[in-house]
Parts: structure tokens; sequence; C-alpha cells
């Protein structure tokens, strides 16, 4: 890459443009089955029989929809063996929500580079999403969507460490080396950062606002909600599991989240359980959506 490539590439992406600067980046397509489904399904009185037949048309997706049924988190009595059963169990929310993580994991892929593990990224990706769930359920707040929020938060990383590598890698590298959360880096480095980026793809992918909402506002502090009046959604609970990791386990982070959560209404002993419940059901999680962690 030439000089006068790479002094263009770096005023791109120093703006925090996401048009501009995935512009000439080939994104990855939300799948066309999912891309559909969103479009019938924000149609009014959207009719049950019109559904099932497009999700059972990709056999990947049904595959997926089936083993999510039937894994822990939703604990259904009897095995769910039909997507139409599966519908009329959960619903076409959360049926639009697993579409929503399929789409998510076909169109994640590891970047290849150093320092970044993929199945490191999915474990805590899979764990947040659980967690998210659970503590929705917990706090009384519609939890229906959290579990695909939080799963999305993170989604641009994959992204920028792929495409953008030779200009996102130092912010990177000193994210590895000084210990401060990424979107700190992110900020001071470049003036903006990965929710605002993952924000802009959820709006692309033409996802529900809130979890347009819930990406662009996961690296928020539970004190920044209470300021957008906020406390009363899933964004709190997506907010609070990106505190967490499943991977990285250090005292300040889990000191901020037991903070954090205890001005949601949630006790040192409260939140051990759910991370603790949630941290069991990451395996069968990954293997219900089909994705290697280790």
């Amino acid at each position: 890459m030439n000089f006068f490539k790479k002094f263009l590439d770096y005023a791109k992406f120093s703006t925090g443009d996401f048009e501009k600067i995935f512009a000439d980046v080939e994104m990855p397509p939300c799948p066309e089955v999912v891309a559909t489904l969103m479009k019938k399904l924000s149609q009014p009185d959207i009719d049950i029989d019109k559904i099932v037949p497009l999700l059972e048309s990709d056999a990947s997706l049904a595959a997926q929809i089936l083993r999510v049924a039937n894994s822990a988190l939703y604990g259904l009595p009897g095995k769910v063996t039909s997507i139409l059963k599966a519908v009329s169990l959960l619903g076409l929310t959360e049926i639009r929500n697993i579409a929503v993580g399929y789409a998510m994991t076909k169109t994640v892929k590891d970047p290849g580079k150093e320092g970044f593990h993929i199945g490191q990224y999915w474990s805590d990706s899979i764990f947040r999403a659980i967690f998210s769930k659970k503590t929705a359920e917990y706090l009384g707040v519609e939890s229906d969507e959290a579990f695909s929020a939080a799963l999305l938060q993170d989604i641009a990383i994959p992204m920028l460490m792929d495409k953008w590598f030779h200009l996102y890698k130092d912010v990177f590298n000193t994210w590895l080396e000084n210990g401060k959360r990424l979107h700190e880096v992110e900020n001071e480095i470049l003036s903006w950062n990965h929710a605002q980026a993952g924000a802009w793809v959820s709006k692309s992918w033409q996802l529900p606002d809130i979890f347009t909402c819930c990406i662009g506002l996961h690296i928020s502090s539970i004190h920044d909600l209470k300021e957008l009046d906020l406390l009363d959604t899933i964004v709190a609970p997506v907010t609070l599991s990106n505190k967490l990791s499943v991977t990285f386990k250090d005292k300040a982070s889990l000191e901020r989240a037991e903070k954090e959560a205890k001005f949601l209404g949630i006790d040192n002993d409260t939140l051990e359980t759910l991370i603790d419940e949630s941290m069991g059901m990451v395996s069968s999680m990954a293997e219900a959506l089909g994705i290697k962690t280790s």
C-alpha cells in the first residue's frame, strides 16, 4: 500500500464517518432469509403461516432454531421437533431474535490477526448474551430481545480487525498492552469507538431500533443510562454484561460490575448466581449456535 493510499485511508478512518469508512469495504450482508424475515415481521398482523415456510426454506436457519429452542436457555417441556412448534411455543419475536443470532454467526469471521482469539470472542459474546437475558428476567424488564441484542454488542470488532487492521492495529495493540477498556483506547486514538461502528452496522442491516440502541450504548455506565431514562429497558442488562468477561477475569472488572449491579438493585450474591448460571450454559449454547469456542 503506497503512502498516499495510506494517508487517504487514515483521513477517512479518523473521521468516524462510517458511511465513508465502510464505503469501499465489502460488508458482510445480512443473510437474505433473515432480511426477508425482518421485512415480513415489520408488517402489522403478520400471519404465522407465512413465516413458517420462510424459516423452513433455509435448512441451516431451521436447524439452528430447533437447536436453540431445545437448549437450556428456554427449558421447554419436551423436545421441539418442528419449526411450527418452535414458533408456536416461542413466539415470533423470539424467533426473530434467534434469526438475528444466526445472521451474526454466519457473517462474523475470524480475522486471523495475532492477539485476537475468535474462540474467546465467541465465549464472551455468548456469555454476555445469556447473562443479559437472565438479568433482564430478574429485573422484570422485557427480556425477549436481550439475548440477541447482547450477542451483537461487539459485532464491529472482528470487522474492524479484518477490513481495517492496518489502521486499527494501533488501537488493538495499545489495548492489549495498557489494560484500559477497548472503547477508551479507541476514543483516545480514533475519537470514535466500536460501539458506534456496531450501531452503524445494525442500522445498515435494518435491525430493530432497540438492538441499535443496545449496541451503541453497551459501553456506557449504568449511571449514563439513568440520565437517558433507560434503566427500565433491556439496554441496562446489556450494558451491565459488557463489564463482565468469561475469558478475561480481573478484580477491577468484577468490582465495576458489582457497583453498577447494585445501582440496578442486584446484590453481590444475586450477581454471582447470574454469572455462574450464565457461564454454565456457554458451551451448550455455543453448540446450539454451531460455534466453536476453543
